[in-house]
């Protein structure tokens, strides 16, 4: 019985997809607790269950929308992403202590 827990669990850490909202969710879980990473990962899966329901009743009004918009959608999403990526950037290089002697100037 301890193989198999084992083995679920494993095969759970395996089969997360881990994409930037999968890390995203991941580092907010670590700094924050619990609480923040579930939320977080509701809104992941919220967005992922509006994306299903148009999938499955076939909205074709909204995915028309969604089509004709798709320039903006992909670049307001690509920003979100540059936006947290260079957020992350700047919180790795705030918390990392260069020593006096390695310092310089120009």
């Amino acid at each position: 019985m301890h193989f198999f827990i084992r083995g679920m669990i494993i095969g759970f850490s395996i089969a997360a997809p881990v994409g930037a909202i999968g890390i995203h969710c991941i580092r907010k879980t670590i700094q924050f607790g619990r609480l923040t990473g579930l939320a977080s990962g509701l809104g992941a899966a919220a967005a992922n269950l509006i994306y299903g329901i148009i999938g499955v009743f076939g909205l074709t009004s909204i995915s028309k929308v969604l089509l004709a918009e798709q320039f903006w959608i992909r670049l307001i999403g690509g920003l979100f992403l540059m936006f947290l990526g260079a957020n992350s950037t700047l919180q790795l290089l705030a918390t990392s202590v260069m020593p006096p002697e390695a310092s310089f100037s120009l």
